[in-house]
């Protein structure tokens, strides 16, 4: 039963990462970003609340948001830069199987190197193969074919920079947001209701959202705008809702700083490539085959603490 405790967060994090993205992938490109996220938050904030009733049976929310930190206020402004990367991410071309995953790794890079310094994180002999070995697995599942650099290399340089500098640019938005939510949800206060935290946090997405909205949008008819939306707001809403709780749950149950959340981004990785493959006809090809077995070899070697 201990076992199933500190698992559960894990799978319920791959879970709603992989629905995340395939909603992420999905969005409409003709829909302003902060429009379509504000309704997402507006999503979460609705059942989160629902949860917060559910399990605290005449509770008083308002006390609960009191006895939240700066944490929940922080990790709004976090999320909002996340999920607007993630629609970026898609938007400037990168494959489901790939995107996210570079980014990750990105991620896990640095949350080794905050856990291990800010957190006194212990940096064992196995945990560090195994993490190298994680990295170079999802290396091996990310890098391009051979015929994809020969191409690229016969190509016009100039044009090529570019547009590998503007599709470079989420990838970076997303490892310096994610960070940033990791560390924030690591030190979010254990006795303050999950939900009740989450809630206030998508209050804070909700209004910044809605700044960002009428900073960004030409067309500042917010109701219209909001037409365009489709299946993916709400959906991408309950799946972020599934993230938090487990990202904070994740901490609140004694996973390390750099070791939860790489487990989570291999586990993430092996589930989008197969997705990318039977979903969206992305190549599984040999070398991200071997990729997908490196990185598990990997997940086992960092278990083994």
């Amino acid at each position: 039963m201990e076992i199933l405790i500190f698992i559960a967060p894990l799978l319920l994090n791959v879970f709603g990462n992989t629905v995340y993205n395939i909603a992420g992938k999905s969005t409409p490109e003709k829909i302003n970003s902060f429009a379509t996220l504000s309704l997402s938050y507006l999503t979460g904030l609705v059942l989160c609340v629902i949860l917060f009733f559910v399990t605290n049976p005449g509770g008083d929310i308002f006390s609960a948001f009191a006895s939240a930190n700066w944490a929940s206020y922080f990790l709004g402004i976090t999320i909002v830069f996340i999920d607007l990367s993630l629609i970026l991410l898609y938007r400037a071309g990168w494959d489901v199987s790939i995107g996210t995953l570079i980014a990750n790794i990105g991620v896990s890079l640095v949350s080794v190197i905050i856990g291990v310094t800010c957190f006194d994180e212990a940096m064992t002999l196995m945990k560090a193969v195994g993490i190298v070995v994680c990295i170079a697995g999802l290396y091996i599942v990310n890098a391009p074919e051979k015929k994809a650099v020969k191409a690229a290399a016969d190509g016009a340089a100039e044009p090529k920079k570019k547009l590998s500098l503007t599709k470079w640019i989420p990838v970076i938005l997303m490892i310096v947001a994610n960070t940033l939510y990791s560390v924030t949800a690591k030190v979010t206060p254990t006795d303050v209701d999950t939900f009740a935290s989450v809630s206030l946090t998508y209050l804070v997405c909700i209004v910044y959202a809605l700044v960002m909205f009428f900073i960004t949008s030409s067309n500042k008819n917010y109701f219209k705008e909001i037409k365009k939306a489709n299946w993916t707001a709400p959906v991408l809403g309950a799946c972020l809702v599934c993230l938090e709780v487990s990202t904070i749950l994740l901490f609140r149950v004694g996973w390390e700083l750099s070791v939860g959340l790489l487990l989570a981004y291999v586990l993430l990785a092996v589930v989008l490539v197969i997705l990318g493959r039977v979903v969206y006809k992305e190549k599984l090809t040999t070398k991200r085959i071997i990729g997908i077995v490196v990185s598990l070899v990997g997940v086992v070697l960092v278990g083994l603490m």
